[in-house]
């Protein structure tokens, strides 16, 4: 009953297989959160006086 080694997502050619989906997501939060904080931060640095 010892753990398995073997890793299923892994091709013989060293490429993921699979639903990457879930990283995409990430991905894409991640974006959506630094260019809204970029925007923010332009916004206030354009508006002071």
């Amino acid at each position: 009953m010892g753990a398995s080694k073997v890793n299923r997502n892994k091709t013989t050619d060293g490429e993921y297989q699979g639903p990457l989906v879930g990283t995409w997501i990430s991905v894409g939060v991640v974006g959506a959160v630094i260019l809204f904080t970029y925007i923010v931060l332009f916004s206030l640095f354009m508006a002071r006086f």
